[in-house]
């Protein structure tokens, strides 16, 4: 299972503690919420906002001083390919070959405008992480550049009848990725990773560790292999 790196565990925390309130909350409420200190959590919101997952706006002024700021989700409305998704959900269910899975992801991706080609495989997990925003989804890629967390499926409340939506979600992205021209691909998805959150793992012949050591629970060395 692909690990969740320690930043985008918290970022889905804070997320989905904004989603889960009916008001919007003060950095304070969040830190509260999450158990993170509030510095953190500061960060991690600027990181949101950027990406446009989360909005700010300025509490009601009380007494002298800056107001507090107050953040609420700014999910983008479903993907329109909700409704089709929600119409076909008994004919999704009879999907049991991985080639219909194949093909319907070919249709959604012909359906979008192609990417175009990267200059660099760093450039290539950009357009594609850019491509699953504007389909519905909140996608970040992460500072190395070897996954995307993805958060906010449109698609969600559909998954557990229909799995096989998480296939065609996965062959989506891979065909993504192969527009860009980059030897960028697939290495494993994993499906609610945390819940409301997928990882897809990337695969890049410029991102190759020099040595990986594996470990039991206890943090013992059991292996070691050079990769160079």
């Amino acid at each position: 299972m692909t690990e969740i790196p320690a930043h985008q565990e918290s970022r889905a925390r804070i997320q989905g503690a904004i989603e889960a309130s009916d008001v919007p909350l003060s950095v304070e409420a969040i830190a509260e919420a999450t158990g993170l200190h509030a510095n953190t959590v500061r960060g991690h919101l600027d990181v949101l906002r950027a990406s446009g997952s989360v909005s700010r706006d300025a509490a009601d002024a009380q007494g002298r001083g800056r107001p507090r700021w107050l953040y609420s989700s700014a999910r983008r409305p479903a993907s329109p390919f909700q409704a089709l998704a929600e119409a076909l959900s008994s004919q999704l269910s009879q999907i049991h070959d991985p080639a219909m899975a194949e093909a319907a992801a070919d249709r959604w991706a012909n359906a979008l405008p192609h990417l175009p080609t990267a200059g660099s495989p760093d450039e290539a997990v950009a357009e594609a992480t850019d491509a699953l925003n504007r389909l519905g989804f909140n996608a970040i890629a992460s500072p190395l550049g070897d996954s995307i967390a993805v958060t906010g499926c449109p698609y969600a409340d559909i998954v557990d009848e229909n799995p096989v939506v998480c296939d065609i979600h996965t062959a989506l992205l891979s065909r993504l990725l192969g527009q860009t021209g980059q030897p960028v691909t697939i290495a494993s998805m994993t499906v609610w990773a945390r819940p409301g959150m997928c990882i897809a793992g990337l695969r890049r012949p410029d991102l190759v560790p020099a040595r990986t050591i594996a470990t039991d629970e206890r943090g013992i060395v059991i292996t070691e292999e050079s990769t160079r």
